[in-house]
């Protein structure tokens, strides 16, 4: 199976920014949560950050290690690019492994293939609310010593006009969200932001963290 790497983006790091074994300077870069491109939909997760620099002991060789958690090395190798490419493979490989034991799994459980019930949550818009009215929050300043905070909003009826109030006055934030449920859609899970084995679960889900929502309609023929 082929496996196209994505476009990797360096980010120099300095002395002190990692303990041993990390080296002292290296690079970092992400791989994404939905890599590789045939990895389903409702196992994509978060993207993931890994350094590669050369071993301490090594000096010929470059290793790229996990960040955050066990902090695992996923790749070795002679040059920074070959290192880095042999990371995304087993990073697909791990991923693959996993989705296929997650699929095995399911159809034990007589569960179907991917979950058929999706939440996308499609806007958000966090509203600022005084005793004179509402606005649009574009900014929040935190307080410091002697100023309190200042939030920075446009006007709610869209004349683009933009002013501060400050948290000197009752002040009160309310988001307002919508979204979207897939119910078997053909579309649903690439932009889900949560996805449930039934119906209930999805509404109940929904009820927690939506203003509003609609139904998706674009159901298949069958």
């Amino acid at each position: 199976m082929t496996t196209d790497l994505p476009d990797v983006h360096l980010v120099i790091y300095g002395a002190g920014r990692f303990p041993p074994p990390f080296g002292l300077l290296g690079y970092l870069f992400t791989v994404p949560g939905s890599y590789p491109d045939d990895l389903p939909a409702h196992l994509h997760g978060p993207n993931q950050e890994l350094a590669v620099y050369l071993k301490p002991d090594e000096p010929d060789t470059w290793e790229a290690r996990a960040t955050e958690g066990e902090r695992r090395v996923y790749a070795t190798g002679p040059s920074r690019r070959e290192t880095i490419g042999l990371a995304f493979l087993e990073i697909a490989r791990r991923r693959r492994r996993e989705a296929a034991q997650v699929a095995a799994k399911r159809a034990a459980a007589g569960l179907e293939p991917a979950p058929p019930y999706a939440v996308e949550v499609t806007s958000a818009t966090t509203l600022v609310l005084t005793g004179r009215g509402a606005a649009v929050l574009h900014q929040v300043v935190p307080a410091d010593d002697d100023t309190p905070a200042r939030y920075h909003c446009h006007d709610i009826e869209g004349s683009g006009a933009t002013f501060v109030i400050t948290a000197d006055q009752p002040v009160t934030l309310q988001t307002i969200s919508t979204g979207v449920l897939h119910a078997r859609c053909a579309h649903g899970l690439e932009d889900a932001d949560a996805c449930f084995e039934n119906e209930p679960d999805a509404l109940a889900y929904i009820t927690d963290t939506l203003t509003a929502f609609w139904p998706c309609t674009d159901l298949p023929a069958n």
